[in-house]
């Protein structure tokens, strides 16, 4: 994202479309990796989600404006599937290891 800030990626459409794909894509995916790492490690999840959150909050007032407020809803939905589906999982290997 910061990459397309100084224009890295040369004319204002490629910057606008890496910009939208960090966005609705990496951001995304970075959530629920996180959310499955914090089910497989046993991490206070409340600490590790508060961290994301300050830094989407960073580049939320620095970059975007208010209206962005969504994409946090749509972080927090990648990263609720990729927890409780960790956990799920977890579960369903130690009752068919009993």
């Amino acid at each position: 994202m910061a990459m397309t800030l100084t224009g890295a990626f040369g004319n204002d459409e490629a910057n606008k479309f890496y910009f939208l794909l960090s966005l609705v894509l990496i951001f995304p995916l970075t959530f629920l990796v996180q959310g499955i790492s914090c089910a497989l490690n046993n991490i206070n999840p409340w600490i590790a989600l508060a961290v994301s959150y300050i830094a989407f909050i960073i580049i939320l007032f620095t970059v975007l404006n208010s209206s962005a407020w969504g994409y946090g809803l749509y972080f927090l939905v990648f990263w609720v599937i990729g927890y409780f589906g960790a956990k799920g999982i977890q579960k369903l290997r130690a009752s068919k290891n009993k």
